[in-house]
């Protein structure tokens, strides 16, 4: 990730009526945006609607989807949105939901000491392939550093080492976590897409190994062992392929870091002494002299899961296209509270999101429509993978070449008002010049995210549009609290992430404070409206990865 370029935003000078932005040698005439008219009582009461136990978590493939997606396009059709795929307000995104049973222990065999794991407590596992029986058997393990394969950085983990068969062991985020700058092999602080877990399982298949492990580490992963294991028990949704998910490996997984200690341990290796090994370019994967051995059995269902869709046809450009995006979904039934309770609600992630969607549709309808159309999608499968983002981008009903840009919404801080936003990714686009513009009346600053090492960038539903070049911004509310300042925005972060995250309470509180979620719900109606109204077309900055992309897309539209 680059660092953010210095914006000015200056008054407006020579156009009547617009905010003109000067960055660098480009010039931007930014319209002015009305005050939307916002409705405090959609956002709490769909919010809740969508987050109750009678949506059962809202997983893909359930009756708790058949509801959202009735209640979402209802919602539309109301707010004065026309169906957004023909006639349909729906896109099918093929899934196949995969439900692990009957799990045997991990044992591990042929060291100083053989070890047997448990299921859930242990370690986790899933297989992305359609069998209904999955067993690896005595597989040679290998441990590979942070399993990433760069050419153009001149690493390579697997550089020297045949993994076909055997089971590898990575270290999750990339080698530069810990770093304060963001200066390095891999962006420093920032992680990276190689640092994120789906990558190391692509690049795992991509090797030929039979199974794949990363060791749990609650910094460089950004979460506790309990969101580990709620997001990985229960149905695991995937994309639909050809060939049935036969080139993955039979399984992925996590392991906790205390039972890999055990491991390295046993075959006279030092856990610790390998993570600072493996930071180092050069490094060479170490045999750990042992042997793993797991199963399991799978149910399988293959699905049609939905997209919801929505469009405002623009009044003079209707064929150029702003996106707003969502999801819908969350995890269903997950491991059980201590009380019991087994529902995972979602209302901050993302219930909260796709209300937003309709509050959004219902201002726009209002104030009537801009130059160009509007989408509002509601996605599914964001926590399964952003696969139903993915599968919209790769399969667009509107062509992406005719996609302006686009807003991403995923979980509203419930912290109070903040002095600031959060942009994930600043610097990355001219997208940012829009959001200082609209953050300007309020008198509020847009920062880069504090936590770039977490890898957010590459954790919603904006990466499936942007790594096919479509400007995306994506920001979220701020942690400097009008009351309580950092500090205060620091613990209600904290306390969201360590106990309801990912898990059975994340719930609708009818106490919320609403008044931040709607001071920045005007910013995401003002950054879309501006899209909507101007003739430019943001593009990336200069030098960042997705520019290319985007200017070949453009050069054939």
């Amino acid at each position: 990730m680059k660092r953010s370029l210095l914006i000015f935003v200056l008054p407006a000078l020579a156009l009547a009526g617009c905010t003109k932005i000067e960055e660098e040698d480009a010039t931007l005439a930014l319209p002015e945006v009305a005050a939307p008219d916002l409705s405090v009582e959609t956002m709490k009461s769909i919010t809740e609607e969508l987050s109750s136990d009678a949506y059962e978590g809202r997983a893909p493939g359930t009756a708790g989807e058949e509801k959202a997606t009735k209640l979402i396009s209802a919602k539309f059709a109301e707010a004065g949105l026309e169906p957004g795929n023909g006639d349909s307000w729906f896109q099918d995104v093929p899934l196949v939901g995969i439900t692990a049973k009957n799990m045997s222990p991990l044992t591990i065999r042929g060291g100083e000491s053989d070890f047997s794991f448990d299921y859930g407590s242990d370690y986790v596992v899933a297989s992305y392939q359609e069998q209904p029986k999955v067993e690896v058997t005595d597989s040679d393990m290998v441990f590979v550093g942070y399993g990433i394969n760069a050419p153009e950085r001149g690493w390579n983990d697997y550089a020297d080492v045949d993994v076909k068969g055997k089971t590898v062991v990575i270290l999750v985020n990339d080698p530069d976590f810990g770093t304060e700058s963001l200066d390095g092999e891999f962006g420093g602080r920032a992680m990276t897409y190689y640092g994120r877990w789906t990558y190391k399982y692509e690049e795992a298949a991509r090797q030929g190994a039979a199974a794949a492990l990363i060791i749990h580490d609650t910094d460089p992963a950004a979460y506790g062992w309990n969101v580990v294991e709620s997001s990985w028990t229960g149905e695991q949704f995937y994309a639909q392929s050809a060939n049935g998910g036969a080139d993955q490996t039979k399984l992925n997984g996590w392991i906790q870091k205390e039972a890999a200690a055990k491991i390295f341990a046993a075959a006279g290796e030092d856990l610790a002494a390998q993570m600072r090994a493996a930071k180092e370019k050069g490094f060479k994967a170490v045999d750990l002299k042992q042997k793993a051995s797991v199963s399991l059995e799978n149910d399988i269902k293959k699905t049609d899961s939905k997209n919801v869709i929505g469009v405002l046809k623009g009044k003079t450009r209707p064929d150029e296209y702003v996106i707003y995006t969502a999801h819908w979904d969350h995890l269903g039934h997950c491991k059980p509270a201590p009380d019991g309770d087994d529902i995972c609600n979602g209302a901050i992630d993302n219930a909260t999101g796709t209300a937003a969607l309709v509050a959004l549709a219902e201002a726009y309808v209002k104030a009537g429509a801009p130059d160009r159309s509007v989408i509002f999608l509601a996605v599914t499968a964001e926590e399964s993978g952003l696969l139903g983002s993915k599968y919209y981008a790769e399969n667009p009903i509107y062509p992406l070449s005719q996609t302006v840009g686009g807003v991403n919404m995923d979980a509203f801080a419930m912290a109070g008002p903040a002095t600031n936003v959060v942009v994930v990714g600043k610097g990355k686009s001219e997208l940012d010049a829009y959001l200082e513009a609209a953050l300007k009346e309020d008198g509020r600053v847009a920062e880069a995210e504090p936590t770039p090492e977490k890898g957010f960038y590459y954790r919603s539903d904006h990466f499936s549009f942007a790594k096919l070049g479509v400007p995306m911004i994506y920001f979220e509310g701020g942690e400097d609290m009008v009351d309580g300042g950092r500090e205060a925005g620091e613990a209600a972060a904290k306390d969201y992430t360590d106990n309801r995250y990912h898990g059975p309470k994340d719930e609708y509180d009818p106490n919320w404070d609403w008044t931040g979620v709607m001071g920045d719900l005007k910013v995401y109606y003002t950054v879309g409206r501006m899209m909507a109204m101007t003739e430019d077309w943001p593009n990336w900055n200069e030098g960042d990865e997705f520019r290319a992309i985007r200017d070949k897309s453009r050069a054939g539209s």
